[in-house]
């Protein structure tokens, strides 16, 4: 049997043998016979014992509320899932490093310098055009770095490697001295890489310029 609440509006199910008399809403209000259900409700029982305790029935669960529940539930599945997806999707891209970088025993200011070099993709995608920057340092470390050049690298497939003989000239007002080269790959992250931490490395020996 179907109820609802005179005050507040709220829905009941009864069973059958049961009376609207004998139970209230939470609200406090009286429970009344849904229009369909009028002629189903048994009359009230002329003699309620005293001691008869006043029930608050249960709402009743309707398919909509079923629905959202649901809804909800798939919503957040589908929210989690695109998280997953856009966190490792970034091992799907390329992931450039230099993998080499030797120096000559010397170099003289103003003069040419050749630098062998190679560079790597160890990501899963192709990577596309970036630029690679060569410089002095005294130390390794990115302090007190002395420009030396850039070049333009062209796009790299998987697994693929490029060695090549990079040529600079030595700046002329360079202070005579010992040089690591440092090399950085993409240098302007022009690039979304697997992994942005990998893409500098020092020469295992220095330069001395004259």
């Amino acid at each position: 049997m179907d109820v609802k609440c005179s005050q507040c509006g709220e829905e009941y199910q009864l069973k059958p043998d049961e009376n609207p008399s004998n139970f209230q809403c939470k609200c406090g209000g009286e429970l009344i016979i849904k229009p369909d259900e009028a002629t189903n409700i048994p009359k009230p029982s002329k003699h309620t014992p005293n001691n008869q305790e006043t029930k608050t029935p249960e709402p009743s669960k309707s398919i909509f509320d079923d629905w959202k529940k649901q809804y909800m539930i798939v919503i957040a599945v589908v929210f989690l899932v695109f998280i997953i997806i856009a966190v490792d999707s970034a091992v799907f891209f390329g992931d450039l490093v230099v993998t080499n970088v030797t120096t000559p025993s010397t170099a003289v200011n103003g003069q040419e310098i050749i630098i062998p070099n190679t560079i790597k993709n160890n990501g899963i995608l192709p990577t596309d055009d970036c630029n690679v920057t060569f410089q002095f340092t005294p130390e390794k470390n990115p302090e007190n770095v002395i420009f030396l050049g850039k070049i333009r690298l062209s796009e790299l497939f998987s697994g693929d490697n490029i060695t090549q003989n990079t040529t600079f000239t030595v700046p002329a007002n360079i202070t005579p001295g010992k040089y690591y080269i440092r090399v950085i790959v993409d240098s302007n992250k022009e690039i979304y890489e697997a992994n942005e931490n990998n893409n500098e490395i020092y020469s295992s020996t220095q330069v001395n310029i004259i």
